[in-house]
């Protein structure tokens, strides 16, 4: 796994300038968004990278390499810091972040970089430890019809809401994760071929490591200038290794196809129907078994945007997943969401209801049914001082398919329910142009029909962030 790491920051490291981050600065999530883009067949659990000190706002840089030392110290407290029922306890944990931002424009050949390393001290176990965060994007137009990009990103963390977007993980264990991509947009007259390679990699101290490789190719067509017909096929290898953890080796591999069909209502709008079907064969060490099952979705979609004002994404449809042995229901599936820009600032509405396969994007948790929404608002009171409010609720139904829930009590069932609420409010005050401040309070509650009780936890921080 480590080996897979290096290879990671080797091979994509240099190459790769920009990911998506939730700093202050960062643009709004999806204002660049096409709205001919089809709804994922999935739920996806992979994570935003968070950065300890949010990067500068992404601009052209005025010269070919742009450098922005970054450095931020931290007080952080949390009540449950072991995320127990009962006899909980407190830590407070003290940081220091330096790190690095390289924008570059190279004319046709843009991106952006961003490096930081956390040194820290916990009051509850007196230990010292280090997290390192790395995300990058790098985008070259080879021709005009030409366009290749490359992405990447690592992070090391404790915290569980940064392990997966869904919730998923309950216990605080450190971590490591890391993403790459490689893709390419070649037009040919009216058709657009792009391929696409992922790389997922996660380990975990006394745990299992997940490594997966997703091939991808889409094809769009334009068809009488208003309608598009794309079919997408994609084939992921995903293993997950015995070693020290709970659950037992496995590896999952298989095949998706996709299709969808859109019609443009207006240079703004765009309708159309969607489906995909995947098979996928789950072999395990122990027991020496062999699981096939099978996923189809059908939806209908619509997509509204006016980029800076609104973006509105619907779509409503039905899943199910299958085995040799079993079929569970058809559900209802969806993953809408509401993007709406009042001057700077931004509400934002989702919900979602899917299916998530969680090997194919970091900790293999097997396939999970999810539903959850959420409402965030984020609001700059003055140029220098700002808020921002988010409240989340997710439900989680682990379906024992494609891999083993993590394991959060001794004997814990390889199927479980969890149920997740979150609550978040900060405030940010930019002190000097280099200066800032944030304070943040989060509270999460979590129900898991494998634990006896809720557990909850409260968590304030206090940052002084500097970026040059």
């Amino acid at each position: 796994m480590v080996a897979v790491l290096v290879l990671l920051l080797i091979v994509v490291g240099p190459v790769v300038a920009w990911a998506q981050t939730t700093g202050a600065g960062s643009p709004p999530a999806g204002s660049d968004f096409n709205p001919r883009t089809p709804p994922s067949p999935t739920i996806h659990s992979a994570p935003e990278i968070v950065f300890p000190v949010p990067p500068p706002a992404a601009a052209r840089p005025v010269q070919l390499f742009e450098f922005h030392p970054l450095a931020g110290v931290s007080e952080e407290y949390t009540d449950n810091f072991n995320r127990t029922v009962r006899n909980r306890t407190e830590n407070f944990r003290t940081s220091v972040s330096p790190g690095l931002s390289v924008q570059m424009d190279a004319g046709t050949l843009t991106g952006l970089a961003t490096y930081t390393i956390s040194g820290f001290h916990d009051s509850s176990p007196d230990e010292l430890g280090y997290f390192n965060v790395f995300a990058g994007r790098l985008s070259w137009e080879a021709t005009p019809r030409l366009k290749l990009t490359a992405t990447g990103g690592i992070n090391q963390s404790d915290a569980p809401g940064q392990a997966d977007r869904l919730g998923l993980r309950i216990e605080r264990r450190k971590f490591t994760s890391g993403n790459g991509s490689l893709g390419a947009d070649w037009a040919i007259d009216n058709v657009t071929v792009s391929p696409y390679y992922r790389l997922s990699v996660f380990s975990q101290e006394d745990g299992a490591d997940t490594t997966s490789h997703t091939f991808g190719l889409s094809t769009s067509v334009l068809i009488y200038r208003i309608h598009t017909l794309t079919l997408g096929y994609e084939h992921l290898t995903s293993e997950t290794s015995a070693t020290g953890g709970p659950g037992t080796a496995s590896e999952t591999n298989g095949h998706q196809f996709t299709a969808a069909f859109s019609r443009d209502l207006s240079e703004r709008t765009s309708v159309g129907i969607t489906g995909s079907y995947a098979f996928r064969t789950q072999d395990q060490e122990r027991p020496d078994a062999e699981t096939d099952f099978r996923r189809w979705t059908a939806a209908a979609f619509a997509n509204y945007v006016i980029p800076g004002t609104v973006m509105l994404r619907v779509n409503v449809g039905a899943s199910q997943l299958t085995t040799d042995t079993s079929d569970f229901r058809p559900v209802v599936s969806t993953s809408s969401s509401l993007s709406y820009w009042f001057g700077k600032a931004v509400v934002g509405v989702t919900f979602e209801r899917g299916y998530s396969e969680s090997f194919g994007e970091g900790q293999n948790q097997g396939v999970v049914l999810t539903t959850g929404g959420s409402v965030s608002l984020a609001y700059p009171f003055t140029p220098s001082f700002g808020g921002s409010v988010n409240i989340a609720y997710r439900e989680n139904e682990f379906t024992g398919i494609g891999g083993t829930p993590s394991a959060i009590t001794a004997g814990g069932s390889s199927t479980r329910t969890d149920k997740v609420f979150t609550g978040t409010v900060g405030v940010t005050y930019q002190i000097l142009r280099w200066l800032g401040a944030s304070l943040d309070y989060s509270y999460a509650l979590t129900n898991s029909s494998d634990v006896d009780g809720d557990i909850t936890e409260n968590r304030v921080r206090l940052a002084l962030n500097i970026a040059f």
